[in-house]
């Protein structure tokens, strides 16, 4: 009678959900280690955790294991789990730099996206597999998790492809994820209505309370980002000059919380900011206020401490709809800045420059207003083709 099939390196055995009471669960299984030895692993459903039917704790477990065993790049092969080669793509992309809230998002992509192919070897991820998985995906999760699974799985099947495990990489051959209904994304606000915003923020007592009129009119006369305005600190203005520095961002990073960092979202957004003077008279009322913290940035938390930029967004979606603006998020205020830029003639590039863009077709694809109407064009085609009277 032929005996349980051996595990290979780094492969798994059927996974056991045990109900331990109380919503929680235990999920176990075999596992071949480098050393060739067969173990039991097992993760527990997490502290406080609802797991009703065992798969949060088989999340875990998976991501475990694909910690366990992370090939190095000449380790790789036909038989390397696209879980541990995923694991090595990110591991790689940390030691690059890559933003802490970026790896934290990649990381739980890949957590859903080890449960539909992680098992699979590099020789088994056919293009029909990935497309297949990132579908259900897109289904389950929705198609902007999908999107970046299926970014991790180009990178890490990329190194594969490198050290000749495979000849091509199979994602170049998946369907493009499209979601049903495109996000429409912020909507700018006009130049009036910025104003009107402006004397709304100043009698509203929900945002005197929560100190949101200073940092809301910072980002009404600046169009930073939210992250970026949290992490302005006192020596990064100069009131003489009448300009801001952004020099740095606050991020949350698993395991150490909220940290400021010397870097912004790109190499162009370190830069220095004119500031309009409606600006400056704020900055100036709120120097001379008494410091919270020894942080020293400008708009910290309540008890000194830096300020979440998750909070900060809950509490404008709280107020927001009192103040007139219901649809309007931070970056409402980025995206009215370009456009601004942009009524006024000014070139993408200044825009570019203004809102820390790497690109310049980024500011004009996705920050400047499309769609409005352009009378001067009619004036243009009259003056160009001219039809003399008879």
């Amino acid at each position: 009678m032929a005996g349980r099939p051996p595990l290979r390196i780094g492969q798994h055995g059927k996974i056991a959900r045990i109900p331990l009471g109380g919503d929680a669960y235990l999920a176990r299984c075999r596992y071949r280690d480098d050393d060739g030895i067969v173990r039991i692993v097992e993760r527990r459903t997490p502290v406080d955790v609802r797991d009703q039917h065992g798969k949060i704790a088989e999340e875990e477990l998976l991501d475990a294991l694909a910690a366990r065993r992370a090939p190095s790049e000449d380790e790789i092969d036909s038989d390397t789990l696209v879980s541990a080669l995923c694991t090595t793509y990110l591991a790689r992309l940390q030691e690059e730099g890559r933003a802490a809230n970026t790896m934290s998002t990649y990381e739980f992509a890949l957590g859903k996206l080890n449960l539909k192919i992680g098992g699979l070897r590099l020789s088994e991820a056919s293009a029909g597999r990935i497309d297949t998985a990132l579908r259900a995906m897109s289904k389950q999760h929705g198609p902007t998790m999908a999107r970046q699974a299926k970014t991790i799985l180009r990178g890490a099947l990329a190194m594969a492809v490198l050290v000749g495990a495979l000849s091509s990489n199979p994602v170049n051959d998946v369907s493009r994820i499209r979601a049903k209904n495109p996000p429409a994304g912020a909507k700018a606000l006009t130049g009036d209505q910025l104003g009107t915003l402006l004397v709304a923020l100043g009698e509203s007592d929900y945002c005197q309370a929560n100190d949101l009129v200073d940092p809301i009119t910072l980002l009404i006369a600046t169009g930073v980002r939210r992250s970026e305005l949290l992490a302005i600190r006192r020596q990064d203005i100069d009131l003489d000059s009448g300009t801001v520095a952004i020099t740095g961002k606050v991020v949350r990073e698993k395991g150490v919380g909220l940290k400021r960092v010397d870097e912004t979202k790109t190499a162009a957004g370190l830069r220095t900011i004119p500031l309009p003077q409606f600006a400056l008279e704020m900055l100036k009322k709120r120097a001379k206020q008494p410091r919270s913290g020894t942080l020293d940035v400008i708009f910290p938390s309540a008890v000194g401490t830096l300020r979440d930029p998750n909070n900060f967004g809950k509490q404008w979606r709280k107020v927001r709809e009192d103040l007139g603006v219901a649809d309007s998020t931070s970056h409402t205020f980025r995206k009215s800045v370009a456009t601004l830029i942009d009524d006024e003639g000014l070139s993408a590039r200044v825009g570019a420059d203004h809102l820390g863009h790497r690109n310049i077709s980024m500011t004009q694809d996705k920050y400047m207003t499309r769609g409005r109407q352009h009378s001067e064009v009619a004036k243009l085609l009259d003056k160009a083709v001219a039809i003399k009277d008879e």
